[in-house]
């Protein structure tokens, strides 16, 4: 899978991101920081869904 600058990822389930917990939170800020995509997690939106979450960022 490519993803790209801007992009929009969809996961079934936070655990498509890794085996462990260090893995998933690497994947995350990989993707969001450095190539700058958003994902939503869709097993449970309220709580991991980077779009809303870069409103509370400072």
């Amino acid at each position: 899978m490519l993803i790209r600058d801007g992009d929009l990822v969809y996961l079934d389930a936070l655990d498509r991101l890794g085996r462990d917990y260090d893995g998933i939170i690497a994947e995350w800020k990989y993707i969001t920081r450095e190539i700058n995509a958003d994902i939503v997690c869709l097993d449970n939106e309220a709580l991991f869904d980077s779009v809303n979450l870069k409103q509370w960022e400072t």
